[in-house]
């Protein structure tokens, strides 16, 4: 079995280790990797058609183009389009789920940032299609706070929420297909209000109860997963808050609290299974 593995330059670079791993684990399953760019504006089946493609780069054209070709993507081209646009995905899911969700604002490019921000100071703002925490900021009105928003969202949607005065935690679940991983949390450090591990954030296991466990479950029904992770802030009273679905989710965090999974392999043995099953 054939599959494309498929990173800008950039995550390549980044992930190098990572990448070596498709590899190894695919040869257990006898599924043959092959590295693609997405920079690459010949992508197509030139270099011979694969049973399947994991798209780890945030490209929904890429995954659409190669749909259209008859190549299952992993994830496919919706969960890409969906889950890479914040305020989009949050739509999503208060449209098809009664999952409780952040009250979020979508401010597109071509609106007059400064008027949309007015009397909103403590919200948060976001770029849309922003990871990692890095593009996140508490509303300060000032003309330093715009410089800074200009420098690190421009050119993006901003999301726009009121700020979430819980203990400063949030859960990443990981999902394969429709079965729950593990979930970990994430404790913002003193003085930060994000809790991102990139950012210094503290991690560690969690252990879902049923209504939470009943959310993850609402969400994947309306969705078909190849693997992601699914973001829940905790508020004032304890309870989850959808934030947001990482596509191209990281596995950092999950093997450092979780070291007996191996959640490439559970995910490459699924990807199979379902190549194997499928009706392409």
């Amino acid at each position: 079995m054939n599959a494309w593995l498929i990173y800008d330059h950039e995550g390549a670079d980044r992930n190098r280790d990572y990448i070596d791993y498709h590899y190894e684990v695919g040869s257990r399953y006898g599924v043959n990797f092959k590295l693609l760019y997405a920079e690459d504006p010949d992508l197509s089946v030139r270099d011979g058609k694969p049973d399947f493609a994991v798209v780890r780069a945030i490209r929904p054209d890429i995954n659409k183009r190669l749909e259209e070709c008859g190549i299952p993507t992993y994830n496919n081209s919706k969960v890409s389009f969906i889950t890479n646009h914040k305020g989009r995905c949050v739509s999503y899911i208060s449209e098809n789920t009664d999952v409780p969700v952040i009250p979020t604002e979508v401010i597109t490019r071509g609106d007059d940032v400064r008027a949309r921000l007015e009397g909103k100071e403590g919200y948060v703002i976001k770029s849309a299609s922003g990871h990692g925490g890095t593009s996140v900021r508490r509303v300060a009105v000032s003309e330093h706070f715009y410089d800074d928003i200009e420098k690190c969202i421009a050119g993006d949607d901003l999301i726009l929420q009121p700020f979430v005065d819980g203990p400063g935690e949030d859960v990443r679940v990981y999902v394969i297909g429709k079965e729950i991983i593990a979930a970990a949390k994430r404790r913002a450090p003193e003085g930060e209000f994000r809790a991102n591990a990139s950012l210094g954030g503290l991690v560690e296991r969690y252990t879902l109860s049923e209504k939470e466990t009943e959310y993850v479950r609402r969400i994947t029904d309306v969705f078909d997963f190849g693997m992601v992770g699914i973001d829940f802030i905790v508020d004032e009273r304890g309870e989850f808050v959808f934030s947001e679905i990482e596509d191209v989710v990281g596995a950092r965090m999950l093997y450092k609290t979780y070291p007996e999974i191996d959640i490439l392999d559970k995910y490459i043995k699924y990807l199979k299974y379902k190549t194997v099953n499928s009706d392409h």
